[in-house]
């Protein structure tokens, strides 16, 4: 066996316990990265295949490191609010719409904090109506003026506003049943 010197041993220690930490932080750095979107990225909350519809799609990195999927980014706001959910989640994104076509998936995943989001488009996500997010306001702005709808920050969307916007979609479907037109929002529900 080699004869080696306290100081080389010490040396080769503090070698190992580097080279130990920097792998733990590397781990621990693209654990906190959103996976890309493959064809067998499901929904969380009902199991669709992300890839089949259209629309922003939500992203959660959960505490204990598993990543799930969202079909639509009102599927993410509510698991936000919901005290099953948000105390599990340790990061959220969203994917920027901004110059992107309609029902493209290119990733391009943003911290959901600072999204800024469309709402009352009449651009339909998976489930109807979505929060379309974007990472500048500019590009917000303009496909608000294209297809209607108010711009907000993440900061502005409190559990409240998003319970009004929800409970505003649930009376427009209602009305739309009731006057017999159907709804890509019904369409999608009766494809499950």
């Amino acid at each position: 066996m080699p004869n080696y010197s306290f100081k080389t041993l010490l040396a080769l220690m503090l070698l190992l316990i580097l080279i130990s930490g920097c792998s733990d932080n590397a781990t621990e750095e693209s654990a906190g990265l959103p996976e890309e979107l493959t064809r067998s990225s499901v929904c969380l909350i009902d199991g669709m295949i992300l890839a089949d519809h259209p629309g922003p799609k939500g992203q959660a990195i959960f505490k204990d490191g598993q990543h799930h999927f969202f079909c639509d980014t009102k599927g993410l706001f509510s698991s936000l609010y919901d005290p099953n959910y948000k105390m599990k989640i340790k990061q959220a994104f969203v994917q920027d719409f901004g110059q992107r076509e309609w029902g493209s998936y290119n990733d391009r995943w943003i911290d959901v904090e600072s999204a800024f989001y469309v709402m009352d488009s009449k651009k339909f996500g998976a489930m109807g109506p979505t929060l379309v997010s974007y990472s500048k306001r500019a590009d917000a702005d303009a496909f608000a003026k294209e297809f209607g709808g108010s711009v907000v920050a993440f900061s502005e969307i409190t559990e409240e506003l998003f319970e009004a916007y929800q409970a505003r979609i649930r009376q427009q479907l209602r009305e739309a049943v009731g006057t017999g037109v159907s709804t890509q929002h019904e369409a999608d529900h009766h494809n499950h």
